[in-house]
Parts: C-alpha cells; sequence; structure tokens
C-alpha cells in the first residue's frame, strides 16, 4: 500500500515576497491490489474512489 497527502495552497505575501502556506486536506492511498482511494478531511466517513479515465462520462440531462 502507498499513501500520498493531498493537500491546498494558500500563496501570501510576507515582506514584499511571496510564499506558500500547505495545508493537508485529506490523504490518497493505493492498495496492493491497484484500488485507489481518497478521504479528505471535510467530507468526513466518505471515501472517493478513483478510476482511470477510459472513456468520456455520459452527460447528466436534467428537467428545467
Amino acid at each position: 500500500m502507498q499513501l500520498y497527502d493531498v493537500c491546498t495552497k494558500r500563496v501570501y505575501e510576507k515582506d514584499g515576497e511571496k510564499k506558500a502556506k500547505w495545508y493537508r486536506a485529506g490523504f490518497m492511498k493505493t492498495t496492493d491490489r491497484g484500488n485507489i482511494y481518497i478521504r479528505l478531511f471535510n467530507q468526513p466517513d466518505v471515501d472517493l474512489h478513483v478510476f482511470e479515465r477510459k472513456e468520456s462520462l455520459p452527460e447528466i440531462q436534467t428537467k428545467d
């Protein structure tokens, strides 16, 4: 299994110099079987599954 940090970046200026502050927003993991999951901290108890895009997704039709 491999773990990756999912981060957000806030750019700010201090003493006339641009700096970046990184925040850990969650993590992504890949399993030995090749499954990929993302867990975001602002979405508790929700796992997002990542799939390789093989074709475009169908367009969702909404009623007006």
